[in-house]
């Protein structure tokens, strides 16, 4: 069975892809914050389909004069009612930091975005040259965050001898903290969604198993 090229490929490019909000701060070099974007931001604002757990997102940046972007996926969202006081609720679970924003005027959703790696972007927007290891650089306030399509989810995920890579999985699991599992569990039934290639899947297979036995590690619980 061959790779699912024919679903993927027409949206295997960072042009035109929907903006979903803007970074407002980071809680460390791998983990960001962002405002959605409402109806009063943006001419056409995102669902809440289209940023939803396990969403993946990119940075479209350019780095001495060559475009990339930097790819990370949503793990967590908060909720802010101004009306109800400025602290909300916490984006983080209970051994993670406290994301208290600033004042805000409106009802205003913000999402936790943790970051697995860069690409190059050709000049026809294609992904080339995917890499998973932790980005160099460091993002910026006001960076405009993108739907990541299907397309380019998997080119990301697609490397050089055309297997699937998901070198990033154990440092995802450390910057999601206690959600850490169910995103990286989400990337891989997404994943699963975009390929029909059994190579692929087996590879996916193995990394379930790994993360469930983490998981399971982690708690105490083995067997």
């Amino acid at each position: 069975m061959s790779t699912n090229t024919t679903d993927w490929a027409a949206e295997a490019s960072v042009d035109d892809c929907l903006a979903i909000g803007r970074i407002v701060r980071s809680e460390s070099h791998m983990d960001y914050i962002v405002e959605i974007h409402n109806s009063h931001d943006v001419e056409r604002d995102p669902k809440p389909h289209e940023y939803g757990f396990g969403q993946p997102v990119f940075v479209h940046t350019t780095v001495d004069g060559s475009d990339y972007v930097v790819m990370g996926v949503i793990y967590d969202t908060q909720l802010i009612d101004p009306d109800q006081g400025r602290s909300g609720p916490r984006l983080a679970q209970d051994d993670q930091r406290q994301f208290t924003p600033g004042y805000v005027e409106e009802q205003t959703t913000f999402a936790g975005i943790a970051l697995l790696g860069t690409a190059e972007v050709g000049p026809d927007g294609s992904i080339n040259e995917p890499s998973h290891e932790m980005p160099p650089w460091t993002l910026a306030v006001d960076n405009t965050v993108l739907r990541c399509p299907d397309g380019v989810t998997a080119a990301f995920h697609t490397d050089e001898s055309d297997g699937l890579r998901m070198a990033y999985w154990d440092r995802l699991l450390a910057v999601a903290g206690d959600l850490g599992t169910e995103v990286t569990l989400a990337m891989i039934r997404r994943l699963r969604e975009i390929f029909d290639d059994d190579a692929k899947r087996d590879v996916l297979a193995v990394v379930e198993r790994n993360v469930r036995w983490q998981a399971s590690s982690d708690r105490g619980v083995l067997g």
